[in-house]
């Protein structure tokens, strides 16, 4: 299948790439299929986008939380964990959104609100967790002061 994108142009990909979101993400609940793309396929980058296969203007810009935060934790409620049809831990992919207002160094992500994947079912939805440490707006790289 062939999908046109604002951001890459036209993409190239089996079907068996697409991810359905059954409730659409937050703000955006009519679009439930995507596509997640490395954002540098020649490295380990922890970057992704979550491209839309419906809107060729809707991309979101991801990170592997666990790249930057290595203590992040999340527990997923027995009905979140039906409702992705997970039957094991190492089936769930956990990516956060980032925000870049200006420079990269300046850039966020949202530790509260994390997209599970169930990368076997390719089944994925945006949870919020119940952990009062995890912001919203958590910055992502320590400025030199050791300060986030």
């Amino acid at each position: 299948m062939k999908i046109q994108t604002s951001q890459f142009g036209e993409i190239e990909l089996t079907d068996d790439r697409v991810l359905t979101f059954t409730k659409g993400i937050p703000g955006f609940e009519e679009m439930k299929k995507y596509v997640l793309l490395p954002a540098d396929e020649s490295s380990d980058s922890p970057f992704f986008f979550l491209q839309s296969i419906e809107s060729a203007e809707l991309s979101f810009f991801l990170v592997d939380p666990f790249s930057f935060f290595p203590e992040y934790d999340i527990k997923l409620a027995e009905q979140l964990v039906e409702r992705l049809e997970l039957e094991e831990p190492a089936d769930a992919i956990v990516l956060s959104t980032v925000s870049v207002t200006g420079d990269m160094k300046d850039a966020t992500t949202n530790l509260k609100a994390p997209l599970v994947i169930n990368n076997r079912k390719k089944l994925g939805m945006q949870i919020v967790l119940d952990n009062k440490t995890y912001q919203i707006k958590q910055r992502l790289f320590q400025t030199e002061q050791g300060q986030v």
